[in-house]
């Protein structure tokens, strides 16, 4: 198996892992390496694996059900680029909102760095206005 399919099997089992609300927490975090930098988060958390740690809970508390679909994953070197759709139903707090039990559907792309089949570097972007108009009452 080459480099290339083997960092894109490892990224489709990420998406598997965090789809999947029975294996999600057991599974999800070891696709990371302990030495985990994140760019694009929240800014009140830490940037490291702890950090991420806190906001994809807190993503899997506000939106039991949400899921994540890759639509385009592009390979070079050890950097895979993803771009991506979430959905979900806003069931428990989210920033300052209240669940309102919308549905919602909005893009993504997340780099990652990799480093012996580990996730070491992340950057994020999430279309957050258009989640925010879809949570709205």
């Amino acid at each position: 198996m080459s480099t290339l399919e083997a960092l894109r099997e490892v990224v489709r089992k990420l998406e598997g892992a965090f789809n999947d609300p029975q294996k999600r927490e057991s599974l999800y975090f070891d696709f990371y390496d302990d030495s985990l930098k994140i760019h694009g988060f929240p800014p009140n958390l830490p940037t490291n694996k702890e950090g991420f740690k806190q906001f994809i809970y807190l993503l899997w508390k506000a939106f039991p059900d949400i899921r994540i679909t890759f639509e385009d994953i592009i390979i070079e070197g050890n950097k895979v680029v993803c771009r991506y759709y979430l959905t979900g139903t806003h069931k428990g707090d989210f920033a300052d909102l209240q669940p309102t039990g919308r549905q919602f559907k909005v893009n993504g792309f997340t780099e990652f760095s990799f480093s012996n089949a580990k996730v070491i570097e992340l950057w994020n972007l999430v279309d957050m206005m258009s989640l925010r108009e879809q949570l709205r009452p």
